[in-house]
């Protein structure tokens, strides 16, 4: 369970996203919900060296003859540490995986009690069961969605696609005879696009992977006031 948690959990350490169930809910169930962005932000942490030397700057990891993988590596330990000290969590002498599954539970019993949710004689993996459904079904109820006789899964996918058909809209991108993966791609560009144009960022002769690693490099806070990726 500790290493399946250690993609896009850390991904939401990594872009402070610890404050939306939603990332964490869609790494437990391996289910998007909004999550789109979260695993454009997951190719970003393992690919982008220079990215990943400014989270390993940030948090005095010293960079120095050292592969990608090893500061990765660092980075994700010295990540769940720092949370985990937000917590209130006791590092010293701790096992990294033991710390990142206390990290995980705790933070669920979190969203979970932020939720109104019981949490009394529930393990982890329930309660991050709940946490999921209450938030698929809250979302549903926002975009107008009725939940009465549908399998969650089921649901989840309706919340998916009605997401992005509304964020679509509102960037003037028309959803006529597109299929849900073509219409959040286009989404997802526009919306990298608009960004960089928001920061002043030239376009010019760029692809918007490039766009993005480059957002994310230098404009990380702002890419976050911008809603950039939710």
């Amino acid at each position: 369970m500790v290493k399946k948690i250690s993609g896009l959990f850390v991904v939401a350490l990594v872009f402070g996203l610890m404050g939306s169930v939603q990332a964490f809910a869609a790494t437990e169930e391996k289910v998007e919900v909004e999550s789109k962005e979260a695993h454009a932000h997951k190719g970003h942490f393992h690919h982008s060296p220079e990215f990943l030397e400014k989270k390993a700057k940030e948090l005095g990891i010293s960079t120095e003859g050292k592969n990608s993988e090893t500061i990765a590596k660092e980075v994700r330990e010295a990540m769940i540490k720092k949370k985990a000290e937000e917590l209130g969590i006791k590092t010293e002498g701790k096992d990294f995986d033991i710390l990142a599954k206390e990290v995980k539970e705790t933070f669920i019993k979190k969203q979970a009690d932020e939720l109104g949710i019981k949490t009394d004689g529930k393990d982890s993996d329930t309660l991050a069961k709940e946490v999921r459904e209450t938030i698929i079904k809250t979302k549903a109820k926002e975009l107008g969605i009725s939940t009465e006789g549908k399998e969650l899964k089921e649901l989840a996918k309706e919340v998916r696609e009605a997401s992005i058909k509304k964020e679509a809209k509102e960037l003037g991108i028309s959803t006529e005879n597109k299929d849900f993966r073509q219409l959040a791609h286009e989404v997802r560009e526009a919306k990298i696009l608009q960004a960089a144009k928001k920061l002043g960022i030239s376009t010019e002769n760029k692809t918007t992977e490039e766009l993005f690693d480059e957002i994310m490099t230098h404009h990380e806070e702002e890419a976050k006031k911008l809603k950039l990726f939710p």
